[in-house]
């Protein structure tokens, strides 16, 4: 009988039994809804398990999606699950060696998040992928031990402990010292699947327990409740599940009962087309071809000795212990003419050999000696090769390490001194003034007129103060590594306007006009306080390198997702000078600003405009996306 491993490698990720079609485009509309790439990445994982049901190589894409976005996300879940539906997909096309590779791999991933329910999933199936390639003693050890695990999981996650029942129910159901725990095993299983009304556990509980009804002479009405349950199967969008039950029916006779052998055998050959797992049916394409053998139709027998020839060729297939013999016998048929012809030439071969054969043994055995010589010497090349290899890689992480290290270093000292200048630039000036005042009041000789010229100068440069030890504040605030940036939507104008105001008593000294030709409706996605503060400094340059009487131009431009900002200013001189000025911020304080506003800029992931225009022009401006 062919191997049922359907049920468990079904259980991967938890897919319950489910209409699968109206459920592939809901989840289809979830992953165009997700915002984050950690919700993508679930949703992503659920269409490849959905899949797993549907198309298997549809679910091994989007596995390998999954695997290659769970890496870049340094996500172990994801990446166990991209590992479990991988090795479903070659499971299902009967390469049980790299299953059982991709299996341990997300079992290990399982064991270190201590993911119980999980880890037992993946024991079982490294189970049947053991027993599928012969090797028992080592599929006994892992089916006990995920039965011991399943068995111990809490009532909310039991559902594996189902799973591993009905496992155990298939491996024992044939051997009358098991009786007794089979039906333990078929009621437990019966208990636990009440829990979960959409199981696909219940099918195999249904379908092993048609055992009694057959023992008891009843054979026929078995016969027809299989069937149902296939088409409940297929109905419920699970063929791999249908072709199980078909398989069910292939141990009646054992129990007294003989089916119609081609109506259920062709049924579960046309699903094996159908979902892309022919592998899966060579048992059933031997019995079918035996049939029609019999039957003398050949052209029945063409069609499934042709399907037989061209699976067997396939590296990647491991034929079951049964299936085996059916494509040996098959093949061994085939190619007895053949060999009868061949036989007399072959001997003429052989006996040709033989007789030079005793000259070559010599030279093979020295030709044997050098190869394993060079095999030892391109060894120990090799192993040379990658100590040195690794030594090399240690010292170029050891020089990106010290890099980082003095980038960050310049980058601290940079900050401070940027924090000196601004102190001993905008500070002194207003404290030396204030200081003149308190003089003259502590003098006593000031009338009342001048007492009031001198208070409102005060108050004139308090405000200054406080406007810078305000701007000083906000620049600290953002240069420390707790802010984060959250941009919102921003009208340009209000904010050039509002920096425009504390520049006016400059403006009329310097008898300057400002043209600002932004629209109303303009708007762009920044932090109002940060562009508050660009405007503010960008400004300020413009108006000291301004000539007098001479116009400022204020414009906007927003084309392919970008919005640029140009303030252009008459200098009266090379530009070139000017704007080699701006480049020595540590002495020049309008230099200063820049570089404050590229900090700020840079942070909206914008950046600053400085350039010369028509050789006496300067436009001072910034981009933002």
């Amino acid at each position: 009988m062919r191997n049922c491993y359907i049920i468990t490698l079904l259980s991967l990720l938890g897919l319950q039994l489910q209409a699968q079609t109206p459920q592939l485009p809901e989840l289809q509309r979830e992953l165009s809804r997700q915002r984050d790439s950690a919700g993508y990445l679930v949703v992503l994982g659920r269409i490849s398990a959905l899949y797993a049901v549907i198309d298997v190589d549809s679910s091994f894409q989007y596995a390998i999606k999954v695997r290659d976005m769970a890496a870049r996300l340094h996500d172990a879940r994801g990446h166990a699950d991209a590992n479990d539906l991988m090795s479903w997909y070659y499971a299902l096309k009967t390469d049980f060696g790299v299953a059982g590779i991709y299996a341990y791999r997300a079992l290990k991933i399982h064991e270190q998040l201590g993911d119980s329910a999980r880890v037992a999933k993946t024991l079982s199936n490294i189970y049947l992928y053991y027993r599928n390639t012969g090797r028992k003693e080592d599929a006994n050890n892992y089916f006990y031990q995920a039965f011991k695990m399943a068995s111990r999981l809490p009532p909310d996650k039991d559902s594996v402990y189902g799973i591993l029942l009905i496992n155990y129910v298939m491996r024992f159901y044939k051997d009358s010292a098991h009786a007794d725990s089979v039906h333990w095993a078929l009621k437990r299983a019966r208990q636990v699947v009440n829990k979960y009304p959409r199981s696909k556990i219940s099918f195999y509980i249904d379908a092993y327990s048609l055992n009694d009804l057959v023992q008891q002479g009843q054979g026929r009405q078995a016969e027809e409740a299989i069937y149902r349950l296939a088409d409940n199967a297929l109905r419920a969008g699970m063929p791999y599940v249908a072709m199980d039950m078909y398989g069910r029916l292939d141990d009646f006779p054992r129990m007294g009962y003989h089916p119609d052998t081609a109506r259920y055998q062709e049924k579960a050959y046309l699903l094996g087309v159908q979902t892309g797992s022919i592998e899966l049916n060579l048992y059933w394409l031997a019995r079918l071809y035996d049939y029609y053998k019999q039957k003398k139709d050949n052209a029945r027998m063409v069609q499934y000795g042709r399907e037989i020839m061209q699976l067997a060729a396939e590296k990647r297939y491991q034929p079951n212990a049964h299936s085996f013999d059916y494509i040996e016998i098959f093949l061994k048929e085939k190619a007895v003419a053949d060999l009868a012809q061949q036989n007399k030439r072959q001997q003429q071969v052989l006996a040709a050999e033989l007789a030079a054969s005793d000259n070559n043994r010599l030279l093979a055995v020295g030709v044997l000696i050098v190869l394993v010589l060079l095999l030892v010497v391109a060894f120990e090349r090799y192993w040379h090769y990658q100590r040195l290899k690794q030594q090399d890689e240690a010292l170029l992480r050891s020089y990106r390490d010290i890099a980082a290290l003095n980038a960050a270093l310049t980058e601290t000292d940079a900050f401070k001194n940027k924090l000196i200048s601004i102190l001993a630039r905008d500070f002194r000036g207003p404290l030396v003034h204030l200081t003149e005042v308190a003089a003259r009041f502590k003098s006593g000789k000031l009338s009342k007129a001048e007492m009031a010229t001198w208070l409102r100068h005060i108050s004139a440069t308090s405000g200054k103060v406080l406007e810078v030890f305000d701007n000083i504040l906000k620049w600290l605030r953002l240069q420390l590594s707790g802010y984060h940036y959250e941009p919102v939507r921003c009208r340009l104008l209000p904010l050039i306007q509002s920096a425009l105001g504390p520049l006016e008593a400059e403006l009329e000294k310097k008898r300057l006009m400002v043209k600002n030709y932004i629209p109303e409706n303009v708007s762009v996605l920044a932090d109002e306080e940060m562009l508050k503060l660009v405007n503010i400094q960008l400004l300020q340059i413009a108006v000291a390198v301004a000539t007098t009487g001479s116009m400022l131009e204020i414009t906007v431009d927003q084309s392919m997702g970008q919005t640029e900002v140009h303030i252009k200013a008459k200098t009266g001189e090379d530009t070139r000078f000017v704007l080699a000025g701006l480049e020595n911020w540590q002495d020049n304080g309008l230099a200063l600003g820049l570089v404050i506003s590229r900090d700020l800029m840079k942070m909206m992931q914008g950046y600053i405009i400085a350039e010369g225009q028509e050789h006496s022009y300067l436009a001072f401006g910034y981009i933002l996306p």
